[in-house]
Order: structure tokens, then C-alpha cells, then sequence
């Protein structure tokens, strides 16, 4: 196997147990050596700054307890071998959990690789929608 297959394998793995709602498969197949960051404005925090250990294990821990993603499909992931990167696209409905909020969404996930695991993720997401659902912030 590549790692091209390699990589692209194991983020379709952790999309899998991911969208179950299972929190410990989820981050043993991550790693412990993983960062998050939800691109937005600072307003977000602490989503939209980088997190890694204790405050990683937090930030996915969280987001899975909150977020239903099992509508959510991948539409498509994208490997960039020599960077050690995947672009992975998601869609689909989305369900806020405590607000039984639901809506439909895209996304886009980054992933940097080392040795083989995720090192550093990404997302790209309607960081307004999420402020709104989640009550972080109220527009008017």
C-alpha cells in the first residue's frame, strides 16, 4: 500500500467511528500527538485556537457529544502525498445535540500527516451557523 491509500484509509476510519458518536476510537486512531483548529474568528475560542494535548482530547471530546454528524457524508477526500496532507469534504445534515437544532452543511477538513498520523487538523467550516446554534454569539 501507498501512503497516498495509507492516509486516505485511516481519515475514512476516523470518519467512521467519528460519526457513531464514539469518542475513544476516535481519538486512538488520531493519536495523541494531534492539534485542532476551527478556522474563524477569535470570538470562537476555544475552537478557532490551536489546541493539543489535554485541551485537544477537550476540543474533540466536545465536539462529538455535541454534534450529530451520522447524516453527514464525505464527498470527497483529496490526498496530496508529497505535503502529507488530505483535503476531505463533508456534507450533509448536521444536528446540534443539546438544541436538537438540525441543518444542512458542507465542511472541509485539513489534515497534516507524520509518520503516518494526523498531527495537525483543520476545519473549515460555517463558523457563523455554529456561533449561532451554539448560542456563542446572537445576530440580530
Amino acid at each position: 500500500m501507498t501512503a497516498k491509500h495509507d492516509m486516505k484509509k485511516l481519515v475514512e476510519e476516523i470518519y467512521a467511528v467519528r460519526d457513531r458518536g464514539d469518542v475513544e476510537a476516535t481519538l486512538a486512531l488520531i493519536g495523541e500527538n494531534c492539534t485542532f483548529r476551527m478556522v474563524g474568528n477569535t470570538r470562537l475560542a476555544p475552537f478557532s485556537t490551536e489546541s493539543s494535548g489535554d485541551d485537544f482530547r477537550q476540543a474533540i471530546t466536545q465536539l462529538i457529544t455535541v454534534w450529530d454528524l451520522s447524516n453527514i457524508r464525505t464527498a470527497g477526500i483529496y490526498v496530496d502525498e508529497d505535503e502529507h496532507m488530505v483535503f476531505a469534504h463533508r456534507e450533509g445534515e448536521v444536528r446540534h445535540i443539546p438544541s436538537g437544532v438540525s441543518f444542512p452543511t458542507e465542511f472541509v477538513d485539513k489534515i497534516h500527516f507524520r509518520d503516518g498520523k494526523p498531527v495537525k487538523i483543520v476545519e473549515f467550516v460555517d463558523t457563523l451557523q455554529v456561533a449561532e446554534t451554539t448560542r456563542m454569539i446572537q445576530v440580530a
